[in-house]
């Protein structure tokens, strides 16, 4: 045999494409028929910084070198999934490996960097670029946030409830996921206005970032049935619109209508404000606030 050539048998089996994200959305967990719970996931390939949505993730039950926080890079193998939105990324989860993490330091130096350039005015310009060419991601930033509308949540009909539990059931060894996973009874849904021409409406669309779950679920703990919610107005509907408020949309595999699958708030830049059209005026100035227990990283929980 040539030297430096190894048998057929020794070398590794290929089970797909393996390439490296940069992920920024994580949604809290769902119940799957045929997962027990997924997240979805999506961000960036890290080569073409194209949209890329990541899934099945059972994230609960990652091993802990596989958990990833908003934010940070990943490598994973995946396959081309069948959803039939361009974007999504059959991954094999126990291929998950987690890589760099980019710090929010330095005015997001090196976040704006990769989400300036994705930025799209308005939801009516992604619906059309959806329409034209498939994409089902897309980060716009907000003209106004009119209002944050709590409402009951419908919940998990008992056919999913059930098929979370009996596949729950399945996991065995350290990687099943450690607690049932607590149903969030309250739809968190943002009013607002886009900042392009074409938008002529209000759009009001339910938020599904892990962060406002876990928010809900820290100060429910903390504050109780009758203080969470002034918490949580506080933050999510009086502090985030002062921040540079970016919201990442996806859609809906079955439905196709859009929601909030992820909120980023950097700082408000101070340079650069006409080209990036500050919202300052249509806001007025930031003013200041007193927060109560806000925790800012609330996204890298892991829901236990």
């Amino acid at each position: 045999m040539p030297q430096g050539r190894l048998p057929v048998r020794y070398l590794p089996p290929t089970i797909g494409e393996r390439d490296r994200f940069l992920m920024i959305v994580k949604t809290y967990p769902s119940p799957s028929k045929r997962y027990g719970e997924t997240v979805c996931c999506a961000g960036w390939d890290a080569r073409t910084r194209d949209w890329v949505r990541v899934f099945p993730v059972n994230f609960r039950s990652l091993a802990e070198y596989s958990r990833f926080r908003k934010w940070q890079f990943i490598e994973a193998s995946w396959e081309p999934a069948k959803d039939g939105r361009p974007e999504s990324r059959h991954v094999h989860q126990d291929s998950i490996r987690v890589g760099e993490y980019l710090p929010s330091g330095s005015g997001w130096r090196e976040r704006r960097q990769w989400l300036d350039p994705l930025v799209v005015d308005s939801l009516e310009d992604l619906e059309a670029d959806r329409l034209a060419h498939g994409r089902t991601l897309g980060v716009i930033r907000p003209a106004e946030i009119l209002k944050l509308e709590i409402r009951p949540a419908q919940g998990w009909d008992a056919e999913s409830k059930d098929s979370l539990e009996q596949l729950s059931l399945a996991w065995t060894g350290d990687r099943a996921p450690r607690g049932d996973l607590e149903i969030i009874p309250y739809d968190f849904v943002y009013h607002f206005r886009c900042r392009g021409e074409r938008c002529h409406t209000i759009h009001k669309m339910e938020i599904f970032d892990w962060e406002a779950a876990q928010a809900y679920r820290n100060w429910r703990r903390k504050y109780g049935k009758d203080g969470w919610e002034a918490a949580f107005r506080d933050k999510w509907e009086r502090w985030l619109p002062t921040q540079d408020l970016h919201l990442v949309l996806g859609t809906h595999h079955q439905f196709k209508n859009w929601l909030i699958v992820g909120v980023l708030y950097p700082p408000r830049a101070k340079v650069d404000e006409v080209k990036r059209r500050s919202a300052s005026k249509l806001h007025g100035e930031e003013r200041p606030m007193t927060l109560p227990f806000v925790e800012f990283e609330a996204e890298e929980s892991d829901g236990r």
